[in-house]
């Protein structure tokens, strides 16, 4: 299993990050902001995004749009968790980092 070897304590790299539901009824991560970056000790680069479709497990041909940082399963280089997702889940996204 990988972890963080940068200065990012706590998180999990491989499950769907957990939401808290607010006031107003929106799901909102235990971590953020969208968009961060660590350096793992499987030689990966993660990025924490968020689903834009449903996204099979393990998915090989992730993008992730650099400004919103939504993802969606075609035609990228990242890779999505091994546990499948929905439209609107958290996680950290893969690739390889050389």
């Amino acid at each position: 299993m990988a972890y963080s070897v940068d200065n990012v304590a706590g998180v999990d790299l491989v499950n769907l990050t957990q939401t808290n539901t607010n006031s107003a009824n929106v799901n909102i991560p235990v971590f953020g902001p969208l968009g961060t970056l660590l350096n793992a000790s499987d030689g990966k680069i993660y990025v924490f995004a968020k689903a834009n479709a449903s996204i099979p497990a393990s998915t090989a041909t992730c993008t992730i749009d650099p400004t919103t940082f939504l993802v969606t399963a075609t035609g990228g280089a990242y890779t999505s968790p091994t546990t499948a997702m929905t439209s609107g889940q958290y996680a950290w996204f893969s690739k390889a980092g050389v």
